[in-house]
This record gives structure tokens, C-alpha cells and sequence, in this order.
């Protein structure tokens, strides 16, 4: 058996290692069917011919990933997240597995899938064979082995919610997850994807790639929740897109609170004429954290609505940058379109960028965009000291006010506190 790790010195264009490489691609496509180690290769080639992401490309001018380490990090293929999986209300009485309550549904880990449904995947990636990846996100499209699968089948419309837990252990260097979310048309589907990862304390380099598809066909209906919480020292890199078929609606909450260093992107397709996106995140650096986040709303076809609300604050030296873009197809008549970004800057050192952009390439349409950046109002200060709440106090019930409208919407009761203690002691630790 093979070592599951192996350096991708060769991949950042440091130095080749093809036997190391070989090795460990050999045994995470061990077993697969020859289209999916085709399709894995194929990402592989992809990545390794694109340039490395810096400070001169636009989306990345504001974090330099290149100062991470990577050079000499281990990547890891083996399957390191366990997965359970039940509904809320819970069926009969007690927790089932999802293939047991609704036929042909499935949720299992990545890994499960491609070896028990591998034509489901070859289906999926066809699907989405013409995007253009980047060199990280064609990377985690070539080594991930691990994360959630989740398939819905045409018409089946799942009852309550269904919360997928995936914990799971992090190894010293890069770790990589899939995420594949597929409706099927008229299929609908509430869920809660809440992710844990441990790592080990002595780690030099600890490294998160991931990637989510979110694949909404005609007239499905999904709303999710992501909540993916690492340790502080964890430096992420997620990339997440939506494509949303004719009159497919998506609630989409998205939670990026942890890490030490973070890039997010989040980008929604609306491609069938009467989608829509309700999109609303929240994002939380503390001392020593910096957190980018990239929002794209692409209407591609007529009578498409979207509606984004990212709300963000940053304590002690904690930065944060946000971009957001609505384009509009010329094709893309009567489309509503909408982004809103708010923060709260909570510590004399902290920054934050709101970067707000719009591309409109229709003549009747309706899109615009607000943007904000401030400190807590010390009139509202004022008010709950003179009622003989100590100030911390008082600003911390500012801020857990600041992100309830977002994290109240997530269906799930121990996530939403669970997501609400992270926050709160990200602000007692500053």
C-alpha cells in the first residue's frame, strides 16, 4: 500500500515529482471506473498548466496565499471525514439513513459515492464539463476523495430538514473536500451541512481546499446551510458555485467564521429563465485572521431575481475584504438583481473592504447594490449602559444582534448555537 501523501511541489512549479504523484494518484483512483480517474487526470493536467494565483491577478490582490508555505506541504487523498446524517423532525421517532426514508435519495460521503454510485458522478461532471477552473479550484477538482455527496431524485421532495454532520481529522499539510449537491427537476430539499475538522496542535502547515457544486435543475427547490468551522491556525481556500435551471429557486446561508488565513468565493448562475438565489453569509476574522470573500451573481437568462445580504465585522487586527459583482446577460431581460454588503469594524486595529461592482450588459432591468463600513453607534452604547450593562457586554449583544438576522435563518437549532458560541468567543478572545 502506498503512502497517502504526497509533496505538489510540481504543481506550484517548484519541482517535479512524478513517481511521488503517480504513486498516490494510482491509489485514490484505485477501484474507480476509468471515466472518473479520466476526469481526475484531466483536472490534474489542468492544474498544473495554469498559472499560480497572486497579487497581480485582481482577485487575488488583497491575499497573498504564496507566503502560506506550500512548497513543502504533504497532501493527503485518504478519506479522514465520518458522516451522519439525520432529519429534523426525526422520522418515526428516531434517525434514519437517508436512503431508507426517501427511495433513490442520496447523501453519503464523496468517497461513498464514487464507489457505490460512480455513474451518478460521471453524469454530474459531464454537466459541468465546460466551466473554467483556476489552478486551486482544478486542484481540489483532481484530489478530492472526501466530503458530502447529496442527490436528489426528479420529483422527490424530501421531508424536514435533513442535517449532514461530517467531523473528520485534519493531517499536517493540505487537506481536500468535494461537496456535490444535485436536484433533479420538480426535486426539493432542505439541508444543513455543518462541517468539523480537528487538527493536530504541532502542524506546521495546515491547509483546507474545497469545493461545493450546487446543481439546481428545472422547477428544484433547495435551501441549504454551510457551516464549516476549523481551528484558528487552518488556512482555507473554498470555492463554491450554483447553477440554477428554468424557475429553480435557491436559499443558500453560508458561514465563514474560522481560520487563520481564508478565501472564499461564492458564485450563483442563474442559467434558466424565472430562477432565483436568496444568497446570505456572514464572515468574522479576529486577532491575527484575514478573511477574503468574492461574490458573483451571473443572470444568464430573462426573469431572473437574485438577492444577497453579507454581513461581516472584524475585531482586534482582523481584516476582511469583500467583492461582490452582478452581472446581466444582454440575453438576461427583467432581471432584479441585489447585493447588500454590512460591517462592523469592532477593534481600532481591525480593516475591512467593501468592494461593490455591477455589470450590466441589459437595457431593462432592475439591479443595484449598498454597501457599509462603520463602528458600533455609541448611541446604541449609551442606551444599554445607562440600563447598567458594562460595555463588553453591551457590545457584544450589538454585534450577536448584527448577525441574527442571518444565522436565524438556518433551520437547525444546534447549529445556529453552535455557530453562535464560535462567534462569541472569537470576540471574548480579542
Amino acid at each position: 500500500m502506498h503512502d497517502p501523501k504526497v509533496t505538489y511541489r510540481s504543481v506550484f512549479g517548484i519541482e517535479q515529482d512524478p513517481p511521488q504523484w503517480n504513486s498516490a494518484f494510482k491509489q485514490a483512483n484505485y477501484g474507480l471506473p476509468n471515466e472518473l480517474v479520466e476526469a481526475f487526470q484531466s483536472a490534474w493536467e489542468k492544474a498544473a498548466s495554469l498559472p499560480i494565483p497572486s497579487i497581480k491577478f485582481e482577485k487575488w490582490r488583497w491575499l497573498d496565499f504564496s507566503q502560506i508555505g506550500l512548497g513543502d506541504a504533504q497532501v493527503w487523498t485518504k478519506p479522514a471525514y465520518k458522516l451522519e446524517v439525520e432529519f429534523l423532525p426525526l422520522v418515526d421517532g428516531d434517525t434514519k439513513h437517508s436512503d431508507s426514508i426517501h427511495e433513490g435519495l442520496v447523501i453519503s460521503t464523496f468517497g461513498e459515492a464514487l464507489r457505490r454510485y460512480p455513474e451518478l458522478i460521471v453524469r454530474f461532471l459531464k454537466q459541468n464539463s465546460k466551466h473554467r477552473p483556476e489552478k486551486f479550484q482544478a486542484l481540489a477538482e483532481a484530489l478530492a476523495r472526501d466530503g458530502l455527496f447529496v442527490y436528489v431524485p426528479r420529483g422527490v421532495k424530501v421531508d424536514g430538514v435533513a442535517v449532514a454532520k461530517l467531523h473528520g481529522e485534519m493531517h499536517a499539510g493540505m487537506t481536500t473536500t468535494r461537496t456535490i449537491i444535485w436536484l433533479e427537476p420538480g426535486a426539493e430539499l432542505k439541508l444543513v451541512l455543518d462541517m468539523q475538522c480537528k487538527s493536530p496542535a504541532t502542524a506546521d502547515t495546515l491547509f483546507h481546499l474545497g469545493k461545493t457544486d450546487l446543481l439546481l435543475d428545472e422547477d428544484a427547490k433547495l435551501h441549504v446551510t454551510d457551516v464549516s468551522i476549523f481551528k484558528q491556525e487552518v488556512t482555507t481556500l473554498r470555492y463554491n458555485q450554483a447553477r440554477l435551471g428554468r424557475r429553480a429557486k435557491l436559499d443558500w446561508i453560508y458561514a465563514a467564521v474560522a481560520t487563520a488565513n481564508g478565501k472564499q468565493s461564492l458564485e450563483v448562475n442563474l442559467e434558466g429563465e424565472g430562477a432565483e438565489a436568496e444568497i446570505d453569509g456572514i464572515y468574522f476574522p479576529a486577532e491575527g485572521q484575514k478573511i477574503s470573500v468574492d461574490t458573483v451573481q451571473n443572470h444568464l437568462a430573462p426573469h431572473t431575481r437574485s438577492n444577497l445580504l453579507f454581513r461581516g465585522a472584524a475585531i482586534g487586527d482582523g481584516e476582511a475584504i469583500w467583492r461582490g459583482m452582478i452581472y446581466v446577460d444582454p440575453v438576461a431581460q427583467k432581471t432584479d438583481g441585489y447585493q447588500s454588503n454590512q460591517n462592523l469594524m469592532l477593534g481600532e486595529r481591525s480593516e475591512i473592504k467593501s468592494i461593490p461592482g455591477l455589470e450590466i450588459c441589459a437595457d431593462d432591468v432592475s439591479c443595484s447594490h449598498g454597501a457599509t463600513v462603520g463602528r458600533i453607534d455609541e448611541t446604541e452604547l449609551f442606551y444599554l449602559e445607562a440600563r447598567g450593562i458594562p460595555r463588553v457586554e453591551a457590545e457584544r449583544l450589538i454585534v450577536e444582534g448584527f448577525f441574527a438576522e442571518v444565522i436565524e435563518q438556518i433551520p437547525d437549532e444546534k447549529t445556529r448555537n453552535r455557530l453562535g458560541e464560535r462567534l462569541l468567543k472569537k470576540f471574548e478572545a480579542s
